[in-house]
């Protein structure tokens, strides 16, 4: 018998060897871009889950499928800010699975399919903001109206230890899960800042502990860079903060995301770090105006295309080399697409997007692509949309009607259909109070049943609506309850 007749079955390990090998090298290399900074102007999707929003509700594969979206539209950064409100510290919590374990966990994952994506990375952080059981009496920082949030004072001793402490666990677990950060960036405000005279100016303050968590941060993923957030800074405060860095840490400030102002759509002119790249921090969860506001999902989803693309247009003028998107949820998706199309170049103006939009989402054909994209956009001044006549015009459009794009602007026509109707009147009689509850019942379904929200808290709570009859019926509200319990 000939000898190649007798050699030995092929095993399914020969087989699949070259394929398994191949895809360790592929996910190697994935891994190995998404340490990396992107290449070109940054367009970073900056989603902080917390306070009850869609990015800390979304599920492993679900926040997969949000990220890959906003990487086809043109996002090449992600970053995310573990904010420890309400949270014990989850390196102490022994056994326990405490919320503080299931946010962070939960951040894991959504860095590891960012990864997965070739998306770099970002772990943001505001300093002297800790953990709700390290608030001991002797460590707190005194705070004022612009310094809030679960505080510790940096120049006491054992508060400063607990802060660095803290990043140092963060740093090292990300690194032990298979995360490797691109950069790390800081804010100084919402939430941070501590009031007392040792920590005076507290922008200095800040870049020294910053600067000493980036040490740390080093340790653990090299080649990590340094960036700051320039939300609500003064520009005495730039300037103290310019001159700090170019003295004591030159060259490391690699970029600072710059303020704009609600309503605005530049930058200021504020003094940098030599060699710091001028960026911009873009709000995309409210809409055209800042006034009357249609802000964080009250009324729905949101949508400036106006707005966003005169942003991108004044950013250019002003040399602004990259922006860094603030996201709140899945209200803000189409601004999500308008940002990233229009900035990185894929498209000329925010109709194109709005139509692409449309094709890619509610299967409209060219024609219906156009009606779709002037029926979004009218929604960038919802105040002054005829909202009955939207609701007709909805119907005329393609798309499922149960795909969560869709219902949400179906929802949001509802809202303001009974809002109007609302403002109409002025006592509340058993009419405006069915109203009213026709709003809630549309508000309610858009946040349980199309976003999927549960408790809602801080700057998502119904206080913070923008309903100028919240407020009243919230009394009347409350007196009736109080008349309830009064007669029984």
């Amino acid at each position: 018998m000939p000898a190649a007749t007798c050699s030995k079955p092929t095993t399914w390990l020969q087989i699949a060897a070259p394929v398994l090998i191949g895809m360790v090298l592929l996910t190697r290399t994935v891994c190995l871009a998404a340490g990396k900074p992107a290449k070109g102007p940054v367009c970073e999707m900056y989603a902080p889950g917390h306070f009850g929003n869609s990015y800390e509700c979304a599920g492993i594969l679900e926040m997969r499928r949000i990220l890959a979206e906003a990487k086809h539209w043109g996002f090449n950064h992600y970053s995310d800010w573990f904010d420890m409100v309400d949270c014990g510290d989850p390196f102490n919590s022994g056994r326990l699975h405490n919320l503080g374990n299931e946010l962070w966990d939960r951040k894991k994952a959504h860095f590891k399919s960012a990864q997965s994506l070739g998306l770099p990375c970002s772990l943001m952080m505001t300093p002297n903001h800790v953990y709700n059981d390290q608030l001991r009496p002797e460590w707190l920082a005194k705070k004022t109206r612009r310094f809030f949030g679960q505080l510790i004072c940096p120049s006491v001793p054992g508060a400063r230890k607990a802060i660095l402490t803290n990043y140092t666990n963060l740093f090292r677990d990300l690194k032990a899960s298979g995360i490797r950060l691109s950069g790390v960036g800081f804010y100084p405000f919402d939430y941070g800042g501590c009031a007392c005279e040792k920590c005076k100016p507290w922008i200095k303050t800040y870049a020294v502990l910053s600067y000493e968590i980036y040490k740390i941060a080093r340790t653990y993923h090299p080649g990590v860079e340094m960036h700051h957030v320039g939300w609500w800074w003064s520009k005495t405060e730039h300037e103290i903060f310019a001159k700090w860095a170019d003295s004591e840490a030159p060259g490391v400030v690699k970029s600072i995301a710059l303020h704009i102002p609600y309503g605005k759509t530049t930058v200021g002119d504020v003094r940098l770090p030599k060699g710091c790249r001028r960026r911009a921090f873009v709000h995309i969860g409210y809409g055209e105006k800042a006034e009357p506001r249609d802000k964080y999902g009250h009324l729905g989803p949101v949508i400036a295309s106006k707005r966003i693309a005169r942003t991108v247009t004044d950013l250019r003028q002003q040399g602004v080399t990259g922006v860094m998107a603030y996201c709140e949820g899945l209200f803000e998706d189409v601004n999500k697409a308008l940002l990233a199309g229009i900035y990185t170049g894929r498209y000329d103006n925010p109709d194109a997007v709005l139509v692409d939009y449309a094709r890619r989402y509610f299967q409209a054909n060219p024609a219906q692509a156009k009606q779709w994209a002037k029926w979004l956009a009218s929604w960038g001044e919802p105040y002054a949309r005829d909202a009955t006549a939207a609701l007709s015009e909805l119907e005329t459009l393609p798309g499922n009607k149960m795909d969560w794009r869709r219902r949400q602007w179906e929802l949001k026509a509802r809202m303001f259909v009974a809002h109007h109707k609302v403002m109409q009147l002025r006592s509340w009689t058993p009419k405006r109070l069915a109203l009213a509850e026709e709003f809630f019942s549309a508000h309610e379904e858009c946040q349980r049943e199309v976003w999927g929200l549960g408790p809602q808290r801080h700057i998502f709570a119904p206080k913070f609506t923008p309903l100028s009859w919240y407020a009243g019926w919230a009394k009347h509200q409350g007196q009736n309850a109080s008349k309830m319990g009064s007669e029984q």
